[in-house]
């Protein structure tokens, strides 16, 4: 049995098409981002709020929840506290996509609060359009 270079090459090729759209619809609940203002790595787009986020995260964190109905402080203080700071970036992450109507899978929401929480927080402050700049 033996497959011309060309015949070879066709055939690999279908299979790897076969696999990419196997993988890419049994993992569509990782790929729920997509309404979002700005991408998750849009980190830069306000380098003053970037800043700022990078110095004191829980500054902007308390902001973000401050825009979906949490208080400020207390968000901003449980934002610092060693693994309780996961959940509560969880659970306003999910309020604020669910305000924004953008559609996240509850993992989604999970990996960025645990892996990127300083990304997060930038893409949602641009979501909700927070101003963590201070005002003297």
């Amino acid at each position: 049995f033996h497959l011309e270079g060309s015949d070879y090459r066709k055939q690999w090729y279908q299979r790897r098409v076969r696999e990419h759209y196997y993988i890419t619809n049994n993992l569509s609940f990782l790929r729920k981002m997509g309404d979002w203002k700005t991408p998750l790595w849009g980190c830069f787009d306000d380098i003053g709020s970037c800043l700022i986020t990078w110095i004191a995260p829980c500054w902007t964190f308390g902001k973000v929840a401050e825009s979906v109905g949490e208080n400020c402080l207390i968000y901003g203080v449980l934002s610092i506290v060693p693994v309780l700071h996961i959940f509560v970036r969880y659970m306003v992450r999910q309020k604020v996509a669910s305000k924004a109507g953008v559609s996240e899978s509850e993992l989604m929401s999970l990996l960025v609060a645990f892996f990127l929480p300083i990304c997060g927080d930038m893409q949602e402050r641009t979501q909700m359009g927070v101003d963590v700049m201070p005002r003297f």
